[in-house]
């Protein structure tokens, strides 16, 4: 799941509710539920079939966008199976064979891009770390941000064998964003 505030933006977020609505549509999934009340906008899109649930593609998008012009707030999740379970991609190899994760990886990368897009309709000028979403001002926060990573991946590297790193390093910090779960912050 991404989340995160936006403030002072010259966007409407009716508008990028609406653009979230088309890129959903536009991939052809079918949005079953629509409801606005007051500044908040939430909605439902699913894409089911058997197959996306045995492969672990995406399967369905919520998405909510409340708050007025200048300060509003975007969450975005897309459920794949696999994830929604709590069985990172590494893990998934051992479990459900290399196809399965690379499947369910590309459900993570697909719930990313759509991440980009809306971040780019809202403002076009903030970084975004690829391994998390979380946004940043500046390249150079980007950059101390990415250097934690790096850190923590040689941390988990040394010592600890592929199995280790799977469970450790790709668990539910690494494939949900450090911090996401609890919220972004606030651009």
């Amino acid at each position: 799941m991404y989340r995160h505030g936006f403030v002072e933006k010259d966007i409407d977020p009716s508008t990028v509710y609406s653009r979230i609505k088309d890129m959903l549509v536009e991939d052809k999934f079918n949005v079953t539920s629509d409801e606005s009340n007051g500044n908040l906008r939430e909605m439902h899109a699913k894409k089911s079939n058997r197959e996306r649930i045995i492969l672990g593609k995406v399967r369905d998008v919520d998405a909510m966008v409340a708050g007025q012009k200048g300060k509003f707030e975007v969450q975005l999740h897309a459920g794949i199976w696999g994830r929604d379970l709590a069985v990172p991609a590494i893990e998934g190899i051992f479990t459900f064979g290399a196809a399965t994760a690379a499947e369910v990886h590309s459900g993570h990368e697909y719930e990313l891009n759509l991440w980009k897009k809306v971040v780019n309709l809202i403002d076009p000028s903030l970084k975004m770390c690829d391994l998390d979403g979380l946004l940043f001002n500046t390249q150079e926060d980007l950059d101390k941000h990415m250097k934690t990573h790096q850190q923590q991946a040689m941390g988990y590297g040394s010592g600890m064998g592929m199995m280790g790193m799977g469970m450790l390093g790709m668990g539910m910090m690494g494939m949900m964003g450090m911090g996401m779960m609890g919220g972004g912050f606030w651009i």
